[in-house]
């Protein structure tokens, strides 16, 4: 059966250190096929096969299995036939594996193998004509309100795409155009998948040892991958890093639901069964959770939040974990399996943790840096414009009263109406249940401005500056805004703010005029989009000191590694966009 095989170029490609025996296949055979039906349709183990000069070992197991059509529920008895195959090829140093409806194999391996190194990998097929066709990446902001995952294509990113602020996203997977090869690279998982027609065995073996071959003779050189995060060789400096904040990601487990994949969730207390509401749960993660204070070098760290007062993160020598009772006792029930919370989130590491040492980021199971940071700090600090005024701030929006026309000298409303945006052509304040901004600003084809205003009381709170940050970003695809949108905001920009006599229209001869403008400025050719973050909790001059303690590599307060990132993600998203920065401050 061995010459029937018709199989696509695609395998999982594993470092290993010792050739697996016959006994230990057998026995692998019998794990992964437990739910078979009948006996195997074919089974080989550690059989010889040469090509050329070459010479491969492989193991294959053929099987039948019954499975519920996933096209009707559990009620009744109709079962069909599936078939399952796990293919081995031992060569070399290397372990290459092909299978199909095979699961928790990596787990039987544990020990055994070791993924090729993501520089190799993402770089194997690369050459002088190479294009770079598709990118899936991960933003390692950890900001709740950043997009978290992109994809983009396009015919040679390294051409179309700007490198300005990648540095920022880790790469998951990439295709490649090689001459007339489609290559496509999952970098967390080595697995290689050369796209095309389905071939014989012989061919498919000629294949699999001409890729161990490439990654065993593989020499570094310069590449447009250079711009993105890369990952740190050494695992092991994870023990010396002091971990100063934890973003969780749940969106994973928000599709299983959406998918219907998941039937319920209990939570165990003393063997009793209760039903909850996991995603009201998951809430309670939605931002990122600080660490506390550590008087000396320790292994596991407390976590801040209010969902779980035990929450611990726990460093181990090559990766982290999470450690809780209660996330413990959370029972997710999936169709085919059980698993805890704790369990599932250290299975499939869901969560960015950030360091005091500021260019280092861990998530997916491995720790990346972000090469270009500490060399960007001027530029940060350059879209931070002081005010002493900002001394004189009490309150966001100041105290209404019925009689209310103008908004109180000591507010942040005051603040943004006389001294930003004095000298646009119209105003809106569009604090409003359904806000974009807290005002909008139009300066006639020239610019429109979204400005973002918050109050707060200390000096460097990053937990201040990602909620500010947060609503900006969930509303920067707003700057072009819809005609069905801006025809909502006319109808209320005409009337007051609610119980008080201060308009909404704060500059403008009317609010009609107003929208004619917004349209006009939106499509001409040269005008500019700027956002400002208004806010009077962060001094330029004590983060700067921060910033450069950081520098020198000297210890600084968590809050500026934290507000760093969040700046620094921030504006690269803006840039992006081709959107220009402000963000006011303390002097």
């Amino acid at each position: 059966m061995i010459e029937r095989l018709s199989l696509s170029e695609t395998a999982y490609f594993y470092h290993i250190n010792n050739r697996l025996s016959t006994k230990f296949i057998n026995k692998l055979f019998i794990n992964v096929s437990k739910g078979k039906s009948g006996s195997y349709t074919k089974k080989i183990v550690n059989e010889s096969y040469v090509i050329g000069d070459k010479n491969i070992f492989y193991s294959l197991c053929i099987f039948k299995y019954k499975g519920k059509p996933n096209f009707l529920d559990e009620s009744g008895t109709e079962k069909e036939i599936k078939y399952a195959y796990l293919l081995i090829l031992q060569y070399s140093n290397m372990i290459v594996i092909n299978k199909k409806n095979i699961s928790g194999l990596n787990t039987l391996l544990k020990g055994l193998i070791s993924d090729v190194d993501y520089t190799t990998i993402s770089r194997l097929y690369l050459s002088d004509s190479s294009q770079f066709e598709k990118l899936s990446m991960l933003n390692m902001d950890i900001n709740n309100n950043s997009v978290r995952k992109r994809n983009i294509e396009a015919n040679d990113l390294s051409s179309s795409f700007s490198s300005i602020y990648s540095s920022k996203y880790i790469i998951n997977s990439l295709r490649i155009k090689d001459n007339d090869n489609r290559i496509s690279l999952a970098l967390n998982t080595s697995k290689i998948n050369r796209l095309g027609k389905k071939v014989s065995v012989d061919e498919y073996f000629k294949w699999a040892i001409g890729v161990v071959d490439k990654v065993e003779i593989f020499e570094l050189t310069d590449s447009y991958l250079d711009n993105f995060a890369s990952p740190v060789k050494s695992q092991e400096i994870l023990l010396d890093l002091e971990p100063t904040s934890i973003l969780f990601l749940f969106n994973d487990l928000i599709e299983d639901f959406e998918r219907g994949l998941i039937e319920e969730v209990v939570y165990n207390f003393n063997e009793k069964y209760k039903r909850i509401n996991l995603l009201q749960y998951l809430k309670q993660f939605d931002n990122f959770c600080e660490f506390e204070p550590n008087n000396a070098p320790s292994k596991v760290h407390k976590i801040k939040n209010f969902a779980d007062k035990n929450l611990k993160l726990r460093k181990n020598k090559l990766s982290l974990s999470v450690n809780s009772i209660r996330l413990k006792n959370i029972i997710i029930s999936y169709q085919s399996k059980d698993i805890n919370l704790m369990e599932y989130i250290n299975k499939n590491q869901n969560f960015i943790v950030t360091f005091s040492e500021i260019d280092y980021v861990y998530t997916n199971k491995k720790l990346f840096k972000d090469t270009k940071l500490l060399g960007h700090l001027k530029s940060f600090l350059n879209v931070l414009e002081p005010y002493e005024s900002l001394n004189l701030i009490t309150s966001e929006k100041g105290n209404y009263t019925p009689i209310s026309r103008n908004f109180d000298p000591d507010s942040l409303f005051y603040f943004i109406e006389n001294t930003l945006a004095s000298n646009v052509d119209y105003l809106f304040c569009d604090d409003l249940g359904n806000e974009f901004a807290d005002f909008i600003s139009i300066k006639d084809s020239k610019s429109i401005c979204f400005y973002h205003a918050k109050n707060g009381s200390s000096l460097l709170s990053a937990s201040d500056f990602q909620v500010v940050l947060g609503q900006a970003l969930k509303n920067i695809g707003n700057m072009n805004m819809s005609t069905t949108d801006l025809q909502r905001k006319l109808s209320r920009w005409n009337d007051n703010i609610k119980d008080t006599n201060i308009p909404l229209k704060r500059i403008g001869d009317s609010v009609a005029n107003g929208g004619e403008s917004f349209i006009r400025t939106s499509n001409a050719p040269n005008s500019i989009k700027e956002i400002y973050i208004v806010v009077n909790f962060l001094s330029k001059s004590r983060l700067e000191n921060g910033l450069n303690n950081l520098n020198r590599g000297n210890p600084c307060p968590h809050q500026i590694v934290q507000i760093l990132w969040l700046l620094s993600s921030f504006i690269a998203t803006c840039k992006e966009l081709g959107i220009i920065v402000h963000i006011t401050c303390l002097p």
